[in-house]
């Protein structure tokens, strides 16, 4: 039942076959003979693709019942002290991974020896089914509502600079100033931003920015910190910058909109235990973090509602 769940995920009997240590031929092999012992044809096959019949969803969502069940028993029966063990594969940007994920990483690891942890660190969106990643961090608005997501914070992106930057070629007094300066754009599945939307209590503007460095989140809040020119970043991403100096806020009147961080998972609705582990040591720092990002806000200006 896992592997014609794994097949159907993933819309690949070679990609199944990755992910449950089997070879694509043993995976064909044991999909025919499922079928042939059903009696109908769970999934239609291309040269392309592998996708479920219309019999096919039923005997998956049959499958899905009782596997989740299966797991869910079997984690009572070994009772919830037992050690965790297995493998989590946990996909975030880059900047999140390096500042956030990694020492929540090491925590859960130091707690549970026998659980591997795995942590994808990309810009670039993994297909949660496809890529078997168990838990993944996305900013901005969801698109995929096939998936299971949690609201982790929200928080305004904000323009920054060194002050040694903004020393050398001054502090901008308006949006329009900003073509006059250095600025650091993201690159958003393998696209430049070339627009940045700002927002204060005269009205949203749109800027078209040019830009000769261009990176992943990471890269930008880096070369930004170094001197190298003015970033929008999300106020989460650059709160360690921001208090201890090596970034100053730009134009503070001027953020963009509030963008939303969720965590999503496999649309399942049962969590196992070693996921549940991580997601509740992730959901500790993140508030940790949003906490921090409120008390900065308040301290620049103590009208001003967080996020």
């Amino acid at each position: 039942m896992e592997l014609l769940l794994r097949v159907a995920e993933t819309g690949s009997m070679t990609l199944a076959a990755r992910q449950m240590n089997r070879t694509p031929a043993a995976v064909s092999a044991s999909v025919k003979r499922l079928e042939a012992e059903l009696g109908v044809r769970v999934f239609d096959r291309t040269t392309r693709s592998v996708q479920p019949t219309d019999e096919g969803l039923l005997v998956l969502e049959g499958c899905q019942d009782v596997v989740e069940r299966w797991q869910q028993a079997l984690e009572g029966i070994r009772g919830a002290e037992r050690e965790l063990a297995g493998s989590i594969h946990v996909s975030a940007p880059a900047d999140t991974s390096y500042q956030v994920l990694a020492p929540v990483a090491v925590e859960v690891a130091a707690a549970h020896p026998k659980l591997d942890i795995v942590v994808h660190s990309s810009d670039a969106v993994h297909h949660l089914h496809r890529d078997a990643i168990d838990m993944a961090i996305r900013y901005g608005p969801l698109q995929d509502s096939a998936l299971t997501a949690r609201k982790l914070a929200q928080w305004p992106g904000v323009l920054v600079a060194s002050p040694a930057y903004l020393e050398q070629h001054g502090q901008p007094e308006r949006p329009e100033q900003l073509a006059d300066h250095r600025l650091l754009t993201l690159q958003l599945s393998s696209i430049p931003n070339r627009s940045w939307s700002l927002r204060s209590e005269a009205g949203p503007r749109q800027l078209e920015i040019e830009s000769n460095l261009c990176g992943d989140g990471y890269l930008t809040r880096r070369w930004a910190s170094e001197g190298r020119g003015v970033a929008l970043k999300s106020l989460f991403d650059v709160i360690d910058d921001l208090e201890s100096g090596r970034l100053v806020r730009v134009l503070p009147a001027y953020s963009s909109g509030p963008m939303p961080i969720h965590a999503l998972f496999p649309s399942r609705r049962y969590m196992p235990a070693r996921v549940r582990a991580f997601d509740i040591a992730l959901s500790a720092a993140f508030e940790a973090r949003s906490g921090r990002c409120a008390a900065w806000l308040r301290s620049q200006s103590p009208g001003q509602s967080p996020g």
